[in-house]
Parts: C-alpha cells; structure tokens; sequence
C-alpha cells in the first residue's frame, strides 16, 4: 500500500489540513501538523485494514498530533464559531439568499456571543467538543481533565447556553 500513499497523500490533504487547522487556528502550525501526521501514516500504513477508513483515521491522526502540539507549546485552542456553526439543513428560511445568509450570520454571531459569555473552563470544552468534534476522552486528554469533569462542563455548558437563549428569546417576545 506504500504505492498508492501518493495518492492518500493528493485525496486526504485538504481534510487533514482542515482538521489540523481548527485545532490550531494558525496556518503554519497546522502545516506542521499536517507534515507529521502524514509521516506517522506512512510509517503505519501498513496496519490499515478497511481503506474505506483511511479519511477517518488521518483525521484522527492529525488532530491528535495537533493536540500534542498544543500542549507542548502550551497554547490553548482557539476555535471559531463561523466554521460550523448549524448544519445547513437546520436554518430554515424562506427569504432570498442574500437575505438568508445575513439571517445566518446573525444567528452565528449570537450564538458565538453567548459561548463568549460562559466562563473559560466551560467553554474551553464546549469548543472542543462541537467545534473541535474531539471525544469525551480526548477532550480530558487535551485538558488534563477526568471524564467525569468533561462530561459535568459540558452539560453545564448546555445547560448555560440553553437558559441564555431562553432569555433572549423571552425578551424578544415580550
């Protein structure tokens, strides 16, 4: 399979990069990222067993290495909102799309204003868990949490985001 690892190469570099990129939030970090998970692959390639997994695993590969870097630089993640905020099939609007898109971004903003407003360790995982699309597991690695201290900062993260919404939805309504 050393053959075609030009081709895994040309298929899966943008989706490596990306995954390193929204983790690292820096270009030049993420193309360290996306260099080392890459050689990590070449040297692993041959445990691969389902090919149809290879975008899977070097996804995970490359976040996993972007974490490590992280830590070493001891930076914390900074992830953006306007990446993925809602899945397209969730906004449901009839208006033109320019009207739409502008819909959009203001529920985006409010979105990223409310989780600018939970406190830091709240946040810190809540980012990570949606934005960063890392497991429960990965996010204690990451922060050097327990799973029990992920799982609570998260549903109290929810929990937080969700009473903010009401409120704002509340006072709308009024």
């Amino acid at each position: 399979m050393k053959q075609d690892f030009n081709y895994i190469y040309e298929t899966y570099y943008q989706r490596v990069f990306r995954a390193a990129f929204s983790l690292t939030k820096d270009q030049g970090l993420a193309e360290d990222v996306l260099q080392e998970s890459f050689l990590k692959a070449y040297h692993k390639l041959h445990l691969i067993e389902d090919e149809a997994k290879v975008g899977a695993w070097l996804t995970t590969i490359a976040k996993r290495t972007a974490i490590d870097l992280l830590r070493k630089e001891k930076r914390t993640p900074v992830l953006s909102l306007e990446e993925t905020c809602l899945p397209e099939h969730q906004l449901d609007f009839s208006e033109s799309a320019v009207e739409k898109e502008i819909e959009e971004n203001d529920i985006r903003q409010g979105i990223k204003e409310k989780i600018n407003t939970l406190p830091t360790k709240l946040r810190k995982v809540f980012q990570l868990k949606y934005y960063g699309e890392l497991q429960e597991k990965e996010i204690a690695s990451a922060l050097k949490l327990t799973n029990s201290a992920v799982k609570s900062r998260l549903f109290r993260a929810r929990n937080n985001l969700k009473t903010k919404v009401l409120d704002v939805a509340g006072e709308q309504s009024a």
